[in-house]
Protein backbone atom coordinates (compact mmCIF):
# COMPACT_ATOMS: atom_id res chain seq x y z
CA UNK A 1 0.00 0.00 0.00
CA UNK A 2 1.59 3.35 -0.94
CA UNK A 3 1.51 5.87 1.74
CA UNK A 4 -0.80 8.98 1.96
CA UNK A 5 1.73 12.05 0.16
CA UNK A 6 0.26 14.96 -1.51
CA UNK A 7 -0.92 14.93 -5.19
CA UNK A 8 2.41 14.41 -8.01
CA UNK A 9 1.56 15.38 -11.12
CA UNK A 10 3.90 13.73 -13.49
CA UNK A 11 5.62 14.64 -16.78
CA UNK A 12 7.67 12.96 -19.33
CA UNK A 13 9.71 14.67 -21.34
CA UNK A 14 9.14 15.26 -24.67
CA UNK A 15 10.51 13.46 -27.75
CA UNK A 16 13.89 13.34 -28.65
CA UNK A 17 15.91 11.82 -31.52
CA UNK A 18 17.38 9.03 -30.01
CA UNK A 19 13.35 8.19 -28.96
CA UNK A 20 12.68 8.31 -31.90
CA UNK A 21 15.63 5.66 -33.41
CA UNK A 22 14.98 3.75 -29.99
CA UNK A 23 18.26 4.35 -28.58
CA UNK A 24 18.87 4.20 -24.55
CA UNK A 25 18.88 7.49 -23.10
CA UNK A 26 19.69 6.94 -19.54
CA UNK A 27 21.81 9.66 -18.08
CA UNK A 28 23.24 10.49 -21.68
CA UNK A 29 22.55 14.23 -22.34
CA UNK A 30 20.07 14.62 -25.55
CA UNK A 31 17.56 17.10 -26.71
CA UNK A 32 14.31 17.58 -27.90
CA UNK A 33 13.72 17.18 -31.59
CA UNK A 34 11.02 19.49 -33.02
CA UNK A 35 7.93 17.32 -32.02
CA UNK A 36 8.83 16.96 -28.10
CA UNK A 37 9.49 20.99 -28.67
CA UNK A 38 5.94 20.77 -29.80
CA UNK A 39 4.87 18.20 -27.23
CA UNK A 40 5.80 19.92 -24.46
CA UNK A 41 4.08 23.36 -25.73
CA UNK A 42 1.03 21.34 -25.82
CA UNK A 43 1.29 19.64 -22.10
CA UNK A 44 2.37 23.01 -20.47
CA UNK A 45 -1.16 24.68 -22.31
CA UNK A 46 -3.06 21.28 -21.02
CA UNK A 47 -1.63 21.36 -17.37
CA UNK A 48 -1.66 25.04 -16.73
CA UNK A 49 -5.90 24.62 -15.95
CA UNK A 50 -5.16 22.18 -13.65
CA UNK A 51 -2.12 23.53 -11.20
CA UNK A 52 -1.25 26.42 -9.18
CA UNK A 53 1.56 28.67 -9.82
CA UNK A 54 2.31 27.62 -5.62
CA UNK A 55 2.70 24.07 -6.11
CA UNK A 56 6.39 22.56 -5.92
CA UNK A 57 7.80 22.23 -9.75
CA UNK A 58 11.03 19.57 -9.66
CA UNK A 59 13.20 18.57 -13.03
CA UNK A 60 15.56 16.39 -13.46
CA UNK A 61 18.90 18.05 -14.79
CA UNK A 62 19.30 16.50 -17.76
CA UNK A 63 18.33 18.89 -20.47
CA UNK A 64 14.87 17.15 -22.12
CA UNK A 65 13.58 17.05 -18.99
CA UNK A 66 14.56 20.74 -18.54
CA UNK A 67 13.79 22.03 -21.50
CA UNK A 68 10.28 20.49 -21.36
CA UNK A 69 9.49 22.04 -18.01
CA UNK A 70 11.05 25.43 -19.67
CA UNK A 71 7.09 25.60 -21.32
CA UNK A 72 5.62 24.68 -18.19
CA UNK A 73 7.20 27.45 -15.93
CA UNK A 74 7.03 29.95 -18.70
CA UNK A 75 3.05 28.66 -19.18
CA UNK A 76 2.97 29.56 -15.64
CA UNK A 77 4.74 32.61 -15.58
CA UNK A 78 6.95 31.02 -13.04
CA UNK A 79 10.16 32.70 -11.56
CA UNK A 80 13.83 30.67 -12.41
CA UNK A 81 13.67 30.20 -9.10
CA UNK A 82 10.77 28.46 -8.31
CA UNK A 83 11.98 25.13 -10.62
CA UNK A 84 13.92 22.86 -8.23
CA UNK A 85 16.64 20.94 -10.17
CA UNK A 86 16.29 17.67 -8.46
CA UNK A 87 18.99 14.70 -9.10
CA UNK A 88 16.55 12.67 -7.27
CA UNK A 89 14.41 12.29 -10.61
CA UNK A 90 17.14 12.08 -13.22
CA UNK A 91 16.75 9.14 -15.64
CA UNK A 92 17.72 5.68 -14.35
CA UNK A 93 21.60 5.22 -15.79
CA UNK A 94 22.09 2.42 -18.17
CA UNK A 95 25.38 2.44 -17.79
CA UNK A 96 27.13 0.03 -21.23
CA UNK A 97 23.69 -0.05 -22.28
CA UNK A 98 23.36 3.56 -23.19
CA UNK A 99 22.91 4.57 -26.78
CA UNK A 100 22.61 0.97 -27.86
CA UNK A 101 19.32 0.61 -29.29
CA UNK A 102 16.55 -1.29 -27.37
CA UNK A 103 16.04 -4.47 -29.09
CA UNK A 104 19.62 -5.13 -28.96
CA UNK A 105 19.38 -5.10 -25.15
CA UNK A 106 16.36 -7.45 -25.33
CA UNK A 107 17.93 -9.70 -27.06
CA UNK A 108 20.90 -10.08 -24.82
CA UNK A 109 20.87 -13.03 -22.87
CA UNK A 110 22.28 -10.60 -19.65
CA UNK A 111 18.79 -9.17 -20.39
CA UNK A 112 15.75 -11.00 -17.76
CA UNK A 113 13.20 -12.69 -19.46
CA UNK A 114 10.51 -12.11 -16.95
CA UNK A 115 9.47 -8.43 -15.98
CA UNK A 116 9.58 -9.78 -12.50
CA UNK A 117 13.27 -10.24 -12.95
CA UNK A 118 14.00 -7.04 -14.48
CA UNK A 119 13.18 -4.82 -11.62
CA UNK A 120 16.16 -5.95 -9.70
CA UNK A 121 18.46 -6.47 -13.02
CA UNK A 122 21.21 -3.72 -13.02
CA UNK A 123 23.14 -3.02 -16.75
CA UNK A 124 26.67 -3.11 -15.66
CA UNK A 125 27.89 0.54 -14.61
CA UNK A 126 23.84 1.32 -14.07
CA UNK A 127 21.23 1.47 -11.63
CA UNK A 128 18.15 -1.05 -11.69
CA UNK A 129 14.30 -0.42 -11.20
CA UNK A 130 14.59 -1.17 -7.33
CA UNK A 131 17.77 1.45 -7.05
CA UNK A 132 15.32 3.80 -8.84
CA UNK A 133 12.57 3.18 -6.95
CA UNK A 134 14.22 3.35 -3.40
CA UNK A 135 15.53 6.98 -4.29
CA UNK A 136 12.35 8.04 -6.01
CA UNK A 137 10.63 6.74 -2.98
CA UNK A 138 12.79 8.58 0.03
CA UNK A 139 12.61 11.58 -2.49
CA UNK A 140 8.49 11.36 -2.36
CA UNK A 141 8.94 11.25 1.80
CA UNK A 142 10.21 15.07 1.48
CA UNK A 143 7.32 16.62 -0.16
CA UNK A 144 4.65 18.54 1.52
CA UNK A 145 2.86 19.99 -0.95
CA UNK A 146 1.20 19.57 -4.73
CA UNK A 147 4.08 19.12 -6.85
CA UNK A 148 4.71 18.64 -10.80
CA UNK A 149 7.79 16.62 -11.71
CA UNK A 150 9.36 16.46 -15.17
CA UNK A 151 11.53 13.67 -15.60
CA UNK A 152 11.55 10.35 -17.71
CA UNK A 153 10.18 7.07 -18.50
CA UNK A 154 12.08 4.48 -15.94
CA UNK A 155 12.24 6.85 -13.15
CA UNK A 156 8.63 7.70 -13.84
CA UNK A 157 7.99 4.27 -13.59
CA UNK A 158 9.23 3.88 -10.63
CA UNK A 159 7.54 6.84 -9.06
CA UNK A 160 4.10 6.17 -10.36
CA UNK A 161 4.75 2.39 -8.91
CA UNK A 162 5.47 4.08 -5.55
CA UNK A 163 2.77 6.58 -5.41
CA UNK A 164 0.09 3.53 -6.81
CA UNK A 165 1.26 0.99 -4.97
CA UNK A 166 1.77 -1.13 -8.43
CA UNK A 167 3.56 -4.66 -8.02
CA UNK A 168 6.98 -5.04 -9.29
CA UNK A 169 5.98 -6.37 -13.19
CA UNK A 170 3.53 -3.50 -13.24
CA UNK A 171 6.20 -1.11 -12.83
CA UNK A 172 8.67 -2.48 -14.91
CA UNK A 173 6.21 -2.92 -17.85
CA UNK A 174 3.97 0.53 -17.80
CA UNK A 175 3.72 2.79 -20.75
CA UNK A 176 5.36 6.44 -20.22
CA UNK A 177 3.56 8.53 -22.59
CA UNK A 178 4.96 11.95 -24.00
CA UNK A 179 2.44 14.30 -25.08
CA UNK A 180 0.65 13.03 -21.58
CA UNK A 181 0.59 14.39 -18.16
CA UNK A 182 -0.53 11.74 -15.55
CA UNK A 183 -2.34 12.74 -12.31
CA UNK A 184 -1.26 10.68 -9.10
CA UNK A 185 -3.29 11.24 -6.10
CA UNK A 186 -4.81 8.98 -3.54
CA UNK A 187 -3.44 5.89 -4.55
CA UNK A 188 -4.27 6.46 -7.88
CA UNK A 189 -2.80 7.47 -11.28
CA UNK A 190 -4.93 9.38 -14.17
CA UNK A 191 -3.26 9.93 -17.41
CA UNK A 192 -4.49 13.30 -19.52
CA UNK A 193 -3.85 13.49 -23.24
CA UNK A 194 -2.37 17.11 -24.35
CA UNK A 195 -2.96 16.13 -27.69
CA UNK A 196 0.17 17.76 -29.65
CA UNK A 197 0.01 18.47 -32.63
CA UNK A 198 3.47 17.86 -33.12
CA UNK A 199 3.43 16.34 -36.87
Amino acid sequence: MSKARPPVYFVRHGETDWNVEGRIQGWTDTPLNQKGHAQARAVADAIRANVAADFTFVVSPLQRARQTMGYIAEALALAPQRVLVEPAVKELGFGVWEGKPFWELKASPLYPAHPEDRYSWRPDQGESYEDGHTRISDWLDTLDRPTVVVAHGAIGRCLIAELAGLPKRDAVELVMRQGFYCRLADGTAEWFDAKADAS
